[in-house]
């Protein structure tokens, strides 16, 4: 009986399974079409046609007709980042989109110059369009659209192709624009901190990784150049600056090693809203201690003061801006108790004495914080050849009320000399003294500031040959003005009044430029004020320019603002307008400090 039951049971489950097996092959048989998917192919946002393609084949590729157009290769994407993958299985619906050139392409008569900064001769002549010249133009080919420029590049030059050549970007022609970013062997030559073909990169700064000498072929379709419209910050004024063409195409070669290799000194210097009104102030206030490429600076900073740290390569005799910098990406964990910020520019958050110290070697920031740790206070003395008098004439008791600088409001940090009358070829200094000193020596002073704290003097002063005082080459009244906080000197005509304009995406050709039409009115109280119809995303800030000059005194940004006005982002550096409309815009300047409001006429 045992067996017997054994055999059925086997009887029984072979027969479950064959109905099983028979029923599963039924179920196969009844699924047996592969899925189907939908390529979309489009020209803009017109569909061309659609094709219906089963999974695992491979779409289709054919070529359009457009009147007046020659078709160029179909994308992946609708800003043609890359080509579309025809030679890969189809697994999910997909979009293809069309890229055309005009038939006829005419001469392009914009002259393009290489702009950027870095070791190299051509760039650090270029120092980013501050010294453009005739030997930074591209030269273009006859009859064709064609651009070509050649020369040494070292690691870590950047720069871009741009037809202001002074920096003003315009018509840029950046890493986007790179065929390719290696050599064949696989050898990173350039980098760009975006994927090649995105809108942003074709702005971005060309960044050498890998020395030589190099040619570059720019080729325009200037009949299919395109306006990023939808950039929040585009306008009519400054359109050119939003100008792509994905047709145009940089290529290069390289032709070998560069004539000569040099020997750089990289040096770091902070760079701030306050502490230096963003302004490149080269001194010992501001520069980093180098030991064996660590690089430390212990400075005071007031809460809410943003910053970050630019560069300078000294190369021989020669010094120019450096592509280096240090953001907030650089800082450790630990240090971000003391400072903000997470990709660029840091933010004190508190007032006190910070110590940075930056590894170039692994590019790290560390942060240490004292806020016990305060400036001493100081008395400020002018000293020099002015007014008849020679140097040291200060320190005389019956002299010393004449020459000693009084602080504007108490607590301001901002201290004053005013109606100093200066004949050509004067050499002035500031001198400093513990606050209350009575008896002023050559021995008892606390530090003095020369020329390299100059922040504001025009043409009017020089640094003398062989010397660091100010020297005077324009006679006159002045009032000079000391920044006890940021360590900066202003000199300015005692009879000039400040002029402030709103500069932003709307002034100017090209944005950002003083335009007399957005010049405020002076009233009372350094009070600017002016009514002025912005639109949406319209960006800016006021501008305060020091009297009788081009030079730029003060910059007041989104921080400055008094409350939250309705119908602007106050939020990042720039003031926004979300909700166009008429507006009258003041600001007020006290000590060197500004205040913003804003209210609609609407």
């Amino acid at each position: 009986m045992k067996k017997a039951t054994k055999w059925a049971g086997f009887i029984i489950a072979s027969a479950v399974c064959v109905t099983s097996v028979a029923m599963l092959a039924a179920c196969s048989d009844d699924n047996s079409q592969p899925k189907e998917y939908t390529v979309t192919y489009y020209d803009g946002t017109t569909v061309l046609d659609t094709q219906k393609v089963k999974e695992g084949e491979k779409a289709t590729k054919w070529i359009p007709e457009k009147t007046d157009y020659t078709f160029v290769d179909w994308y992946a994407t609708p800003n043609f980042a890359h080509l579309f993958p025809f030679d890969e299985p189809i697994s999910e619906d997909k979009s293809a989109f069309a890229q055309w050139s005009s038939a006829v392409q005419s001469e392009d008569t914009r002259t393009f110059y290489i702009v950027g900064s870095g070791t190299s001769p051509m760039l650090r002549a270029s120092d980013w369009g501050h010294g453009t010249g005739d030997q930074h133009k591209m030269t273009k080919a006859e009859g064709k659209n064609e651009y070509t420029y050649t020369l040494d590049l070292n690691v870590g030059d950047k720069f871009q192709f741009e037809i202001s050549g002074t920096g003003d970007w315009m018509n840029q022609r950046g890493v986007g624009y790179l065929d390719t970013l290696t050599l064949e062997n696989g050898t990173t030559v350039f980098s760009g901190s975006s994927t090649i073909g995105d809108n942003s990169s074709y702005r971005l700064d060309i960044k050498c990784e890998y020395a030589g000498n190099y040619t570059f072929t720019l080729t325009t379709h200037p009949d299919d150049d395109t306006y990023e419209t939808n950039h929040p910050a585009y306008t009519e004024a400054n359109k050119e600056a939003f100008n792509i063409n994905p047709l145009d195409k940089i290529t290069w070669v390289r032709n070998g090693e560069v004539s000569e290799e040099v020997d750089v000194i990289t040096d770091y210097y902070i760079k701030g809203a306050q502490i230096t009104n963003w302004k490149d102030m080269y001194n010992p206030s501001t520069k980093m201690t180098n030991k064996d490429g660590v690089f430390t600076l212990e400075v005071y900073l007031k809460e809410n003061d943003e910053f970050m740290f630019s560069s300078r390569n000294t190369i021989g005799a020669e010094v120019s801006t450096g592509t280096e910098y240090i953001y907030a990406s650089s800082l450790d964990e630990a240090s971000k108790a003391y400072v903000s910020g997470e990709a660029r520019n840091m933010t004190a958050k508190a007032s006190g004495t910070y110590k940075f110290t930056y590894t170039e070697a692994t590019k790290v920031l560390t942060v240490s914080f004292d806020a016990e740790k305060v400036p001493a206070a100081v008395d400020y003395y002018l000293d020099g050849t002015y007014g008849g008098g020679t140097w040291g004439d200060f320190m005389k008791d019956e002299n010393k009320a004449a020459h000693k600088f009084a602080e504007t409001t108490a607590g301001s940090g901002i201290f004053v000399l005013n109606n100093v009358k200066l004949a050509a070829n004067d050499e002035l200094v500031i001198r400093t003294y513990a606050a209350g000193t009575e008896k002023l020596t050559w021995d008892n002073g606390a530090g003095s500031y020369n020329f390299d704290y100059l922040s504001g003097g025009g043409s009017n002063f020089v640094n003398p040959e062989n010397g660091t005082n100010i020297k005077v080459v324009t006679a006159g009244t002045y009032n000079i003005t000391f920044d006890g906080y940021a360590k900066m000197i202003t000199i300015e005509n005692a009879n000039s009044v400040d002029d402030a304009y709103i500069v932003g995406t709307m002034t100017g050709e090209g944005g950002w430029k003083v335009s007399p039409d957005w010049k405020m009115t002076l009233s009372g109280d350094n009070t600017y004020t002016i009514e002025v119809e912005l639109a949406v995303n319209d960006s800016f800030g006021v501008k305060v320019m020091k009297g009788e000059t081009t030079e730029q005194k003060y910059w007041f940004g989104a921080s400055t603002v008094s409350g939250a006005p309705v119908g602007f982002d106050v939020t990042s550096n720039n003031i926004t307008c979300k909700t166009a409309g008429t507006y009258i815009i003041t600001c007020t300047v006290t000590d060197g400090v500004g205040t913003i409001t804003i209210s609609s006429k609407n």
